[in-house]
């Protein structure tokens, strides 16, 4: 099972930095690179729980992307 949090926790950090790359929000940006340290401490660490809580610090952030002017 550990092989399965590692792969997750690779595709969440190839994720998170691809999206920092592209962040205009610093808040989303923040988000992101949360996002990226609690999925390298999921490589480390052989629990779900820092991986779940990275992929929703990282949704929680792509939510923040959208432009506040596109909403009207």
């Amino acid at each position: 099972m550990l092989y399965v949090y590692n792969v997750l926790a690779a595709i969440l950090i190839g994720t998170a930095i691809g999206a920092v790359l592209g962040q205009r929000n610093s808040l989303a940006r923040i988000t992101c690179l949360i996002a990226v340290v609690l999925g390298v401490v999921s490589l480390f660490v052989p629990s779900w729980i820092p991986l779940a809580v990275g992929l929703v610090v990282f949704l929680i952030g792509q939510g923040m992307q959208r432009d506040a002017s596109a909403r009207a």
